[in-house]
């Protein structure tokens, strides 16, 4: 179970990945920063495909084409099927008779080898298969073979220089149309816009300085982890083995921020990205639930506290099925009122402490958990901290061991004048 939309991933996330140039190979992209995969196993074969493209120094080289570009290319050879018949029987013919289409046939010919000799050399023709996993090499192989079958290299001197013959035409042609029917020509672009999404999000990571993570048997140690939307961030970092993780800190301190932080390292490190750390350990888990700034469901008729509650009953569940559950819920229980929320926080804190093999990072305005919950060896306590300075807050944004006992909003209440103004 993959429950991470508070994460913002498509919007604040993807397009700091996004280096593709057409929507085929963003739509392979989309996909796989939607995916994770099922086994630490899946997650290596990526890691080791990014990690050879990053290695592969020249495609880090300045390269674009344009979207018509490549929109003409495209439609021109899954086209060809479905033109022309005498074209398609007595080519030779049919062109030397037919100038005006030889013309047009020549300039969409070029257009493609021009095309494809540019990708080669800008993605292909230095790269080594051997470099990358197995499925990926074959992909690659496909890819040049492809190329080679068209002589990619010998009609672009052609397109260059004194220009197709009437027989190169029909040739280049024929070729294309009998790998269109053959299923080559799909399982070509079908390769290449994989190889771009993979190229892109490679891309990304180099771009963002992300680092990729090691997965182990047991524990969640992230070092120097950040938001990487935010500019100059200030690093922190967590070490823990099981249970209950408790963030306190007052309001605007950044409790928010550094959880999705975190639940971001853990949902990239699963995806078999590299994550915004300076290093990263863990393990891998079933259930990813990130409950993040929850809202009313309108739609189900649920109000913001049963929000809350289905959240935290969804991630129980499969608790309880053995499943490895990494789980984020901020300010646990908001949505009700501080009677209830202290009662029903202090025996969620002491439940959720029995999963050995789940990691529940809570973060809590109730101060009086402090009290009601006593030392336990699968809680573990931080907080964000702040000062007060000439009676302002002054935030720091580092994480620290121990509880915060801070509370600022009637200092704030005070400071924005409205003691003055709400005067009966």
């Amino acid at each position: 179970m993959k429950n991470i939309g508070d994460l913002h991933f498509k919007k604040e996330i993807l397009p700091l990945m996004d280096f593709c140039y057409n929507e085929f190979s963003r739509d392979v992209l989309n996909t796989l920063l939607a995916e994770t995969p099922d086994s630490v196993t899946e997650i290596i074969v990526r890691q080791d495909i990014l990690k050879a493209l990053i290695k592969s120094d020249h495609l880090s080289r300045p390269f674009s084409y344009s979207k018509s570009e490549f929109n003409e290319v495209y439609t021109y050879m899954n086209d060809l099927l479905t033109r022309d018949a005498t074209a398609q029987t007595h080519p030779l013919l049919y062109f030397f008779f037919a100038r005006k289409a030889r013309q047009r046939e020549e300039g969409r010919l070029s257009q493609l080898i021009l095309f494809l000799h540019k990708v080669s050399q800008a993605y292909f023709s230095n790269i080594t298969p051997d470099t990358f996993p197995w499925e990926f090499q074959n992909r690659i192989r496909n890819i040049r073979r492809m190329f080679a079958d068209l002589s990619i290299e010998k009609y672009r001197t052609l397109v260059r220089g004194p220009g197709l013959t009437i027989t190169d035409i029909s040739r280049l042609r024929g070729m294309l149309e009998q790998k269109g029917r053959s299923g080559e020509m799909d399982i070509f672009w079908t390769d290449f816009f994989i190889f771009e999404a993979f190229l892109s999000i490679s891309k990304g990571m180099v771009n963002n300085n992300f680092t990729f993570p090691l997965f182990v048997q047991n524990g969640l140690s992230i070092k120097g982890f950040y938001h990487p939307l935010i500019r100059l961030p200030v690093l922190n970092s967590i070490d823990i083995h099981d249970g209950v993780i408790l963030i306190t800190g007052p309001n605007m301190s950044g409790k928010s921020t550094l959880l999705k932080s975190i639940g971001l390292c853990v949902y990239l490190a699963h995806l078999g990205l590299a994550v915004p750390a300076e290093n990263c350990e863990l393990e891998f888990f079933d259930v990813i639930s990130v409950a993040i700034n929850l809202n009313d469901d309108i739609l189900s008729g649920y109000s913001h506290f049963m929000t809350e509650i289905q959240a935290l009953k969804s991630v129980v569940v499969q608790a309880r099925q053995e499943k490895k559950c990494f789980a984020i819920f901020d300010e646990l229980f908001r949505g009700t009122n501080s009677t209830d929320a202290l009662a029903i926080s202090e025996l969620t804190i002491r439940g959720l402490t029995q999963f050995r093999h789940c990691y529940f990072f809570i973060s809590t305005h109730l101060h009086q958990l402090k009290d009601a919950i006593p030392p336990n060896a699968n809680i573990d306590t931080h907080y964000i901290e702040c000062a007060l300075i000439g009676n302002r807050p002054v935030f720091t944004y580092k994480l620290q061991q121990g509880w915060s006992d801070l509370r600022i909003g009637q200092i704030i209440f005070e400071q924005e004048g409205l003691n003055e103004l709400l005067r009966v």
